[in-house]
């Protein structure tokens, strides 16, 4: 029996990576222990997943990894926290967010 490969689309905030950091992608990637194939897309309201945000905030509430100066290493950190393979307490998720709004009694449901 073939194993079957998962292509995943990786949100990136503001915009698809291109050049440099396209490579720095490849990269991080490849340092990765997964078969989980990505492919990087411009992250929007609504994108499936964990966003990763490259130097700006999304301007909506969604789960995201903001990486301030993007290097390889960073990249590749959350990549695995998008990926949801490792948690990360620098990701920012939904529920954190809003209970930074409305307080630490907010739960999810």
């Amino acid at each position: 029996m073939s194993k079957q490969t998962i292509q995943l689309p990786l949100p990136i905030y503001p915009a698809k990576p291109t050049g440099a950091q396209l490579e720095m992608f490849k990269q991080a990637k490849a340092m990765i222990k997964t078969d989980i194939l990505v492919q990087p897309v411009r992250a929007v309201h609504g994108s499936p997943g964990r966003v990763i945000a490259m130097g700006e905030r999304p301007h909506w509430i969604c789960d995201y990894a903001y990486i301030a100066n993007p290097n390889v290493d960073s990249i590749k950190e959350a990549m695995e926290w998008a990926l949801e393979m490792k948690e990360d307490p620098r990701g920012v998720t939904v529920l954190r967010t809003l209970k930074e709004i409305f307080g630490e009694g907010t739960t999810e449901i």
